[in-house]
């Protein structure tokens, strides 16, 4: 009698091959570089057929998307449910360099894997744009209730101090985390201040 499946348990298992896949393909790029990871060598490292990694990512384009967004949401990227409790826009700023630094510390070894590998930073590239434009909503959020209203010059500073070249390049002048996001705030912080008491209106 043929072994039946429930449609959750088919989706589970659909599921955990997905998951595995990304997995062994991270495990090639970090070890090996983008273009140790064929077809054929990530389906070895996730003990699959070829056919089912096509099945999953048709192209190298796709699985490098799955594999980077793997990073994104296994390290815990901040979204707009950080500024559930925070009232004000500089508490939300405030809370988003601090989330922001949390999860750069969680992935820092990746940053490093992307700068001597040109090609997974060029398989990237598209995923880094998208991450900018994930992190301009989550500042547009941060700055106004609506974010439709953020101003786009205050939502671009809030993504230039917070967002990571800064960040990173505190860390390497040899400050500590927590000091560097300090000096993000010291910094930005004050400025929005002013620029909400310039306009005579909430920084938005």
């Amino acid at each position: 009698m043929p072994r039946r499946y429930t449609l959750g348990k088919r989706a589970d298992q659909h599921a955990a091959t997905r998951a595995r896949i990304v997995a062994a393909t991270l495990d090639i790029y970090r070890r090996d570089g983008f273009g140790a990871a064929s077809t054929a060598a990530v389906a070895a490292a996730a003990d699959v057929a070829p056919g089912t990694v096509r099945n999953h990512f048709p192209t190298p384009v796709d699985l490098a998307a799955a594999a980077a967004q793997s990073i994104l949401s296994d390290n815990g990227m901040p979204d707009e449910a950080t500024f559930a409790d925070l009232a004000t826009p500089a508490d939300r700023v405030a809370r988003l360099a601090v989330d922001l630094a949390g999860f750069f510390e969680r992935t820092a070894s990746w940053w490093g894997v992307i700068q001597r590998d040109r090609a997974l930073a060029a398989a990237w590239s598209s995923l880094e744009a998208r991450y900018y434009e994930d992190l301009g909503r989550l500042a547009a959020a941060a700055l106004s209730s609506d974010c439709r209203d953020a101003d786009p010059t205050t939502v671009a500073t809030v993504v230039n101090v917070v967002g990571g070249p800064l960040y990173f390049a505190l860390r390497g002048a040899g400050l500590s985390s927590d000091n560097a996001v300090d000096l993000e705030c010291s910094l930005l912080l004050p400025w929005l201040e002013t620029r909400h008491s310039g306009a005579n209106r909430p920084v938005v």
